[in-house]
């Protein structure tokens, strides 16, 4: 004698996985955050939050959110992975060189500020950076 037959413990699954979907799309339609990045970054200075963008001159953040970095005359491209990497700018060294040499970019990188918003990939970085 079964206690629980298999097929129903599924329906019973199914059935809920359903139900909970539809709440899901109820509850979040036409929601619509109430601060945007820029807002949060406005508030989080007002209480004394620390930016760990603001006291470094090389990186800083603008009121939109975005950060501008700096590259230097004397700057390699691998001093620009490094610092891009350090400030969480980019997820990973190595393939931000490996992209570099691939390209034959490695001494087109441009020195001056650039805007990098927190959207850009690191094929964009690296247009943004470099002249070809």
């Amino acid at each position: 004698m079964k206690l629980i037959d298999s097929k129903s413990v599924l329906l019973g699954l199914g059935i809920g996985v359903i139900i909970t979907s539809l709440l899901g799309i109820i509850f979040f339609t036409g929601y619509k955050p109430e601060l945007s990045d820029a807002d949060i970054i406005k508030h989080a200075r007002k209480i004394g939050m620390v930016d760990r963008y603001e006291s470094g001159s090389d990186i800083r953040r603008k009121e939109d959110g975005s950060l501008i970095f700096i590259i230097h005359e004397d700057e390699r491209f691998t001093d620009v992975s490094k610092r891009l990497y350090d400030a969480g700018i980019i997820e990973s060294s190595i393939e931000f060189e490996i992209m570099i040499k691939k390209d034959k970019l490695e001494d087109a990188i441009t020195p001056g500020e650039y805007t990098i918003s927190y959207s850009d990939d690191t094929r964009t970085i690296i247009e943004k950076i470099t002249t070809n």
